[in-house]
């Protein structure tokens, strides 16, 4: 069985068709495991966690025939090194995880994706391993752990105590009926069948209330209605910082869902007041209907909003062909109202004995993973991490281009500019081809004002890249800064032609021609205010100091750099002194005058 590494959008995207036939014939999948989930859950979850999924198939030919999502988080630095905590893909937002995998392909597929982890990812320097959300039913999870037990690593059941005597390992459900009629004889208490008939009677005959369903015209109505009445109850009880994580996630997963035609979320409105909103996942492959959060007002009792609404939604799904009504986590006494069914999930706490936190050259595919990690962390911006992976590459390849130009990136963006220059150059000997190290070079040497050097580098990326618009718009700034502007305005031309929608060529034309008088007043306008969209531009990107220079041609165009200007001087000021963040600030200011 061959197991791949799969961390990057692309690769994910291509995979849903593969990814969707193995769910369609996992009778053990859940909406949590689906491509749709996670492929939101990735997107949303935090950006400096790395996530990846590994994927499974017999031999080189074949389609996949399982899928394993997970996750990864960093955690304090013990002495010189980091330690790391796998956990399952979804988590903490999933309230089942686990893998899909085809049935007849099961027992070679755990063998082969706990070997994979415990052998082919120790580079990785995980220490624990959390299988939190399984299902008791889910026999393969459990074979899983116990592979890894049986080959080292120290295994505890973990649970949290009980909050609000509430029990969220224990999740009700409802196996569905084909009537509703049939449902309200035989699965409910007398009591509670006559309450549901006498609340639903009341929604459906009223013109008092009424229930509106989401669609594209109310979707940012419906949602804003959830999320709002669901903070009222729950803000000041989980704290601030968790609540505004909870209803950033909430906000863009309903999006997602909605987008992928599977977000039930039905309002229950008294006149034009909002009482209650309910956000369940529509699972259509396994006709479930997950119940994941709702909102109501507490104030208001007649009926209760929560119970009509779930009632409404049972009601919904009986009709609509669905087998499951998933409550999900938590024992709170309304489900059992509803269900008498229920299931449980554990937290299975793996430990690693005598980590040997020693780099090994694992083979190609281990310093694939290595780079490909690198590269996440390096977007994510965890700069220390994506170090460590670079560095894990260049011990068991040193001549590996793509981790010698991912470390001279990285230390550049340190400000350690002799480090990135060596990295460069180590791969201009190995590749001398390589425009892109040629083009990078020049780049490194424009930042630090070393103009012949970086218009060197350009020249000869050039002859490797003629047909590259960047190269000429940059070689014409440094031939610019040697006075050279003839030339520069020669290389902004030629970069247009290439690329004509490249605004940064278009801006620094405008600047020389301006520079020799050639530009009207309208174009001076114009060119004004491209100046000032780049500049907040490369503020955003955190290049301060390119911002400051289209800041204050912005004003020279504009006519805002006089010496009148208080805030002009102040920026220029500020400026001498290294305070681009606070000459920025003046800069802007000015602009605004």
């Amino acid at each position: 069985m061959q197991v791949t590494l799969i961390n990057d959008f692309e690769n994910l995207k291509q995979i849903r068709v593969n990814w969707e036939a193995i769910y369609e014939s996992d009778p053990q999948a859940q909406f949590f495991l689906s491509w749709v989930w996670l492929y939101g859950w990735f997107h949303i979850k935090d950006k400096s966690d790395p996530w990846f999924v590994l994927a499974a198939k017999p031999d080189q030919n074949s389609s996949y025939v399982a899928f394993f999502p997970l996750g990864m988080k960093t955690n304090e630095k013990q002495g010189d090194e980091f330690s790391r905590e796998l956990y399952m893909g979804g988590n903490s937002m999933a309230d089942y995880t686990g893998f899909i995998c085809l049935p007849e392909y099961e027992e070679e597929v755990i063998h082969a994706f706990a070997s994979y982890i415990q052998e082919k990812l120790g580079w990785l320097k995980w220490s624990v391993f959390h299988i939190k959300n399984i299902l008791e039913t889910d026999q393969r999870m459990y074979l899983f752990a116990k592979i890894l037990a049986d080959n080292g690593l120290e295994t505890y059941e973990y649970k949290l105590a009980n909050k609000d005597n509430i029990d969220n390992y224990c999740c009700p459900y409802i196996s569905l009926p084909e009537d509703w009629e049939e449902y309200l004889q035989n699965y409910l208490s007398a009591n509670t069948r006559q309450k549901l008939r006498r609340f639903l009677r009341k929604i459906d005959n009223s013109d008092e209330f009424q229930i509106t369903h989401v669609n594209a015209d109310n979707l940012e109505q419906h949602i804003h209605i959830l999320l709002n009445l669901w903070q009222s109850r729950w803000k000041y009880r989980k704290g601030e910082e968790t609540t505004q994580m909870f209803l950033k996630f909430l906000y863009a997963m309903l999006h997602h869902c909605f987008d992928n035609n599977c977000l039930y979320l039905p309002v229950l409105w008294h006149r034009d007041v909002p009482l209650a909103a309910i956000a369940n996942f529509i699972d259509h492959n396994k006709k479930t209907l997950s119940f994941y959060v709702a909102g109501r007002d507490h104030t208001f009792n007649n009926p209760p909003p929560g119970i009509v609404l779930h009632a409404y939604s049972i009601r919904y799904a009986i009709q609509n062909g669905f087998k499951i009504y998933d409550f999900l986590r938590g024992n709170e006494n309304y489900k059992f109202s509803f269900a008498y069914q229920k299931r449980f999930i554990k937290h299975i706490f793996l430990k690693r004995k005598n980590v040997n936190f020693q780099t090994t050259n694992s083979g190609l595919k281990s310093v694939s993973e290595a780079l490909q990690f690198a590269v996440q962390y390096h977007q994510s911006n965890c700069l220390t991490e994506a170090e460590q992976c670079y560095c894990q590459v260049l011990k068991a390849q040193p001549d590996h281009p793509d981790a010698l130009y991912g470390m001279a990136m990285l230390t550049q963006q340190k400000g350690e500019f002799e480090e990135a220059e060596k990295f460069l150059s180590a791969i201009l000997q190995v590749q001398p081809s390589s425009a892109n190290a040629w083009f990078s070079l020049g780049n490194l040497h424009q930042i630090q004002g070393h103009f012949q050097q970086a218009e060197f580098a350009y020249q000869k990326a050039i002859v490797l890249r003629p047909d590259a618009a960047p190269i000429y718009n940059n070689l014409g700034y440094t031939l610019e800064q040697q006075g050279k502007l003839e030339e520069a305005i020669t290389c902004y031309e030629k970069a247009l032609n290439l690329q004509p929608n490249c605004i940064e060529a278009d801006v620094n034309l405008g600047n020389a021609l301006h520079t020799q008088g050639k530009l009207s007043p309208d174009k001076q306008t114009h060119y004004g205010k491209l100046n000032h969209q780049l500049g907040f531009g490369r503020k955003k990107a955190g290049d301060l100091q390119t911002a400051v220079a289209y800041y204050q041609q912005a004003m020279l165009l504009l006519g805002a750099a006089q010496t009148t200007n208080p805030d002009y001087n102040l920026g220029v000021a500020l400026e001498e002194q290294g305070k681009l963040k606070e000459a920025i600030a003046c800069y802007e200011k000015a602009l605004k005058v």
